[in-house]
């Protein structure tokens, strides 16, 4: 089983902000920015919301012990085809992640899978390059299992709202390793889309800086973004430092910034997660909301809450649809139980004063504002 690192030139690009404004680089053209959404818009992967069955034949016991964010391994990649067939193709596979690939925290990290793009036409997966794969944490509890489904219905739950946010795809992933050293079993994750895809979907390029002033985001929508977030009573995030976050410009010159990664929310309740110590004073579990949205001009009840408010049946839908599914993990009980989580956010919807106490009250003053 060949295994090869990672130029570190690639590392380089991967970890470090680019020093360079963004606005010293040509940006495509209109024709250029058009044609790129319309190939990522209809991507096949994400074309339905139907479970994908894969394989994945590698050295999963090395992935798993060593953890490399740096280095590949070869291995190959079973699904189905359109006809039914079994389609065998080449994939390199590392592990990625911070928190969830330090072995004290979970005994499995999750994965990146690496695709060889000219092998993949006239499949699922034609189009797409390098995707990361959300694992349960730990492989051998039913409750890491479900907070893999809980974190899923919360990108389903952004995916309702905005079309600006990452595409998912649930996937029954069977693990084989080659070496015969990991037990063969099948757990369920999720593929996340490809950030560059996510941008071209938008007409858009992604930023690489290193932090960047609130207010230079689109307003609107940093206001569903940070509305969201209070939703799911998520505060891992931050939309001037890009964690969690990635930065996209779009044609018109409009800057998003679009969240990922919300295992440690509230509505995940994942055992592992906490509350950031700077934020005691105010929370101590993650359960507790807190709104961390900037102060600005948009900020307003009615259009604040308009994109929730309209689409609560829908979100709602999610969790109930999901448990009926079948899978042990997540019943009607679990979706029962979600929606219940949500009431408080409806009660703030609702509500213009509890939205000035819980919101606009609780907004982040910007420096120098």
């Amino acid at each position: 089983m060949r295994r090869f690192r990672l130029p570190t030139v690639l590392l380089l690009a991967t970890a470090v902000p680019a020093a360079a404004d963004a606005q010293d680089s040509p940006y495509p053209t209109y024709e250029e920015y058009a044609e790129a959404a319309e190939r990522a818009g209809s991507a096949p992967l994400f074309a339905t919301q139907e479970p994908l069955r894969l394989t994945l034949r590698t050295d999963i016991d090395w992935l798993r012990d060593e953890r490399s964010d740096s280095t590949e391994v070869e291995g190959a990649v079973l699904f189905h085809g359109e006809g039914g067939e079994v389609l065998e193709r080449f994939v390199n596979t590392r592990a990625r992640g911070n928190f969830r690939r330090d072995s004290r925290n979970c005994n499995f990290p999750p994965l990146r899978l690496n695709f060889r793009t000219s092998e993949m036409e006239g499949t699922v997966f034609e189009g797409q390059d390098k995707l990361k794969l959300v694992t349960p944490c730990n492989d051998g509890r039913d409750d890491y299992q479900r907070y893999i489904f809980n974190e899923y219905l919360a990108y389903r739950v952004l995916n309702t709202v905005t079309d600006a946010s990452f595409r998912v795809r649930l996937v029954e992933i069977t693990y084989e390793d080659v070496t015969g050293e990991y037990d063969t079993r099948t757990k369920i994750g999720f593929l996340i889309e490809d950030e560059d895809e996510l941008a071209a979907r938008l007409m858009g390029t992604l930023e690489d800086v290193a932090q960047f002033h609130p207010l230079r985001a689109d307003g609107t929508y940093s206001v569903t973004v940070a509305m969201f977030n209070y939703l799911i009573a998520n505060t891992d995030w931050s939309p001037v430092y890009f964690h969690n976050v990635r930065l996209v410009r779009t044609e018109d010159a409009r800057y998003l910034t679009i969240p990922y990664d919300f295992d440690q929310s509230g509505i995940v309740n994942a055992r592992y997660a906490k509350v950031d110590p700077s934020l005691h004073d105010r929370i101590r579990r993650v359960r507790q909301r807190l709104f961390r949205g900037f102060c600005r001009e948009e900020l307003e009840h009615a259009p604040a809450v308009a994109p929730f408010a309209a689409r609560r049946d829908e979100i709602e839908a999610l969790f109930t649809d999901f448990a009926g599914l079948g899978y042990e993990q997540f019943g009607h009980d679990e979706a029962e139980d979600m929606i219940d989580f949500l009431e408080d956010f409806w009660r703030v919807v609702d509500d213009e004063g509890r939205f000035r106490s819980q919101i606009t009250r609780h907004c982040r003053p910007v420096q120098g504002d």
